[in-house]
């Protein structure tokens, strides 16, 4: 290396040699982003997605069926029997779809295989008992409220089934949904923030090499400047933080995807699957009188995992509840526990609670205001009910029951209504997101190939005239 062609023979391929790591390094990270934005976006975060479609599902089958049972012979209560035994077979569908995503989420994991697999033939199972109660009771000629005892032990039997092992499986496969997706997303983000590192070590090893060829050959040559090189060495350093900023970039994207969009659309479906239960509850209350007392304390402690304020009965829990859409946007309960004092006010929590609101915009607030207020609306319902059936007016509740759960008006569609706009809104941002990130890096499958080959021909347009002379 004693000439000064094998010098700048040396230098070129040393040049060379680092744009190409630059372009290796980019390439592969950019590579990993995308794969994780994909994931995310459209393989294992709508699946996920779709899981918590299960235990709704599976609740709603539960519900229809025990409001066909609490019709007795009118046919026409609410939205009556024909409605409702559709809406059933809607939800069987639903619960089917949602087992083939569950699946194909699972795929390879033999345990959760083969609790989809046990929800399969649970549900199978369910069928069988829910069906024959409803035979039982049809053949009994039961009038609305009055189910026949044998078909009321059978329907307890298969709601036994749903609520101690098939619900509860389901619930847990959403868990398990949520998990692989926030594992598939924290891997990924460590990888790219470790591909960021080797991409901004790459790019300053590139220009730096580039930024001594240039010295040397002011040195050599009595050439302050290699207008060529100098634009290589510029162009270089651009592809560097381009590269960075689309990678940090469609990295905050992919995370609001995640917690604002994902996160929270899944945590509001669970609001509506465990609120479809809870309405249930209501129906259960009037058709199994025997164990009355222990579905209202069922229905309570669901309405608490929806929104969670302290009451020890229901009566509390209605002023609370009301005293929360009457607040909101402020929400009761400071959320701080003195040191020692037990009776601290925990705050607003549960599905509705704060942290729905802060996984909102500003401006979008106001749609979980109008759910807190339907939702209000529902717990009133739910005080009349239970005050007709109080009074002895039994036909009133049960009037009052059907109409809350009326397909079109009743108090609880409405509340469903409200909460799949918010749902919805999540839904977006979780698109906008997904969206955003892959078109930041979308651009970088042809401007990195292309940068770099500029890049390299700028650096043979410098060296070229600088060796022809020693020809």
């Amino acid at each position: 290396m004693r000439t000064t062609p094998a010098r700048l023979w040396l230098l070129t391929a040393a040049a060379v040699v680092a744009v190409g790591g630059l372009a290796v390094s980019a390439g592969s990270t950019l590579g990993q982003a995308r794969d994780g934005m994909e994931v995310l976006g459209h393989d294992a975060g709508p699946q996920a997605m779709a899981t918590t479609e299960l235990y709704l599902a599976l609740a709603d089958m539960d519900a229809q069926t025990a409001d066909v049972l609490l019709m007795g012979t009118d046919h026409e209560l609410g939205s009556g029997r024909e409605a409702a035994e559709e809406r059933y077979e809607e939800s069987r569908a639903r619960a089917n779809e949602a087992l083939l995503q569950a699946a194909s989420l699972t795929e390879g994991d033999t345990v959760e295989e083969v609790n989809v697999q046990a929800v399969l033939d649970g549900i199978g199972e369910y069928e069988r008992a829910a069906g024959e109660a409803l035979l039982l009771n049809d053949e009994a000629g039961a009038a609305p409220g009055e189910v026949d005892g044998d078909a009321l032990e059978r329907y307890r039997e298969g709601s036994h089934l749903m609520h101690t092992d098939l619900m509860p499986k389901a619930f847990n496969l959403g868990l398990d949904s949520s998990a692989i997706v926030r594992a598939n997303h924290e891997d990924g983000q460590e990888a790219v923030a470790l591909g960021l590192a080797w991409v901004g070590g790459s790019g300053v090893i590139a220009v730096g090499v580039l930024a001594g060829f240039q010295l040397y050959l002011r040195g050599r040559f009595r050439r302050r400047l290699n207008a060529p090189l100098i634009a290589a060495t510029a162009a270089t350093a651009v592809l560097t933080v381009g590269v960075i900023v689309a990678l940090n970039g469609s990295g905050n994207d992919q995370s609001r995807a995640k917690e604002e969009g994902l996160d929270a659309a899944m945590a509001l479906s669970r609001a509506t699957a465990v609120a479809t239960d809870m309405q249930a509850d209501q129906s259960r209350f009037l058709l199994d009188p025997e164990h009355a007392d222990h579905h209202q304390q069922v229905y309570l402690e669901r309405a608490q995992a929806v929104l969670f304020r302290p009451a020890s009965d229901l009566e509390e829990y209605y002023e609370q509840v009301a005293e929360v859409a009457e607040d909101y946007p402020d929400l009761p309960g400071s959320g701080e526990q003195a040191d020692g004092d037990e009776d601290a006010d925990p705050g607003t929590l549960g599905y509705l609670g704060e942290d729905a609101r802060q996984a909102l915009l500003p401006a979008e607030r106001e749609t979980l205001g109008e759910v807190l207020t339907a939702y209000d609306t529902l717990q009133d319902a739910d005080r009349d009910m239970r005050g007709l059936d109080a009074d002895g007016d039994r036909s009133g509740a049960i009037d009052a029951r059907m109409d809350i759960a009326h397909h079109e008006d009743g108090a609880f569609t409405e509340y469903t209504y409200a909460l799949d706009r918010l749902i919805d809104l999540h839904g977006a941002q979780f698109e906008a997101g997904i969206e955003s990130g892959e078109r930041s890096l979308s651009v970088w499958t042809w401007l990195l190939p292309a940068g770099t080959v500029l890049v390299l021909v700028l650096i043979a347009a410098g060296v070229r005239p600088r060796l022809a002379e020693y020809r």
